[in-house]
């Protein structure tokens, strides 16, 4: 679906992986792509239709930022006559992913972008396109982040809506680098366990490195 990730940042904490991605997109020398930004908090994490989406510590958030063709002249571009299913194509590879840790639970595709457990949403997905060569993936998946630390001004926010986390689910908490490792293998196209291990990709010119 889209090719080896050929720059990683790491952040503490981060308005927007999706911001950062369209920052790095925007300089007079971009990184090489795709790029992959993960962050451990956002400070503006944001769903579709500027909802605003809750980024506790313990959540997997991060977002991949990819070239478009019309021709493949790019080795590492994606079709962009595949975009309009990126969305839903991402989302079942987080069910699948998902399905692995928790056999018990009904997993659902809510579309175009949201992944529920149990009839509660785990995931949010946002797709951004914002010139027509560049386009952008977020991804923000409750793991460890529990809903009782939910701060008090997106408590009214969430109050209408039923959210969940790994942590709450299982009653204890998942490797993240781990669960990482698993979506990217998942719906990158590469073998597993090897470029997201890449030595090469673990520190670079544009953040801090990955540890």
């Amino acid at each position: 679906m889209i090719h080896p990730i050929q720059t990683i940042e790491y952040h503490d904490e981060i308005s927007s992986t999706n911001d950062r991605i369209q920052e790095l997109l925007r300089l007079p020398v971009k990184p090489p792509l795709p790029c992959l930004v993960i962050a451990k908090r956002q400070t503006a994490g944001r769903g579709r239709g500027n909802k605003r989406w809750w980024s506790g510590e313990g959540a997997i958030l991060m977002s991949l930022g990819f070239e478009l063709s019309p021709t493949l002249e790019s080795s590492n571009a994606l079709d962009r006559d595949q975009l309009p299913m990126l969305s839903v194509a991402t989302g079942q590879a987080v069910i699948r992913v998902l399905s692995r840790h928790l056999p018990q639970h009904n997993l659902e595709l809510h579309l175009p972008n949201d992944v529920y457990v149990d009839g509660k949403k785990i995931c949010g997905i946002l797709l951004e396109s914002p010139t027509p060569q560049y386009a952008i993936l977020g991804i923000g998946l409750n793991v460890n982040n529990r809903l009782c630390d939910i701060p008090p001004e997106f408590a009214d926010d969430l109050a209408s809506r039923s959210i969940t986390s790994m942590i709450e689910l299982l009653g204890k908490e998942t490797d993240i680098d781990r669960l990482i490792e698993e979506l990217l293998n998942e719906f990158l196209d590469i073998p597993p366990r090897t470029r997201y291990h890449d030595p090469k990709l673990r520190s670079n010119p544009y953040g801090t490195p990955i540890h």
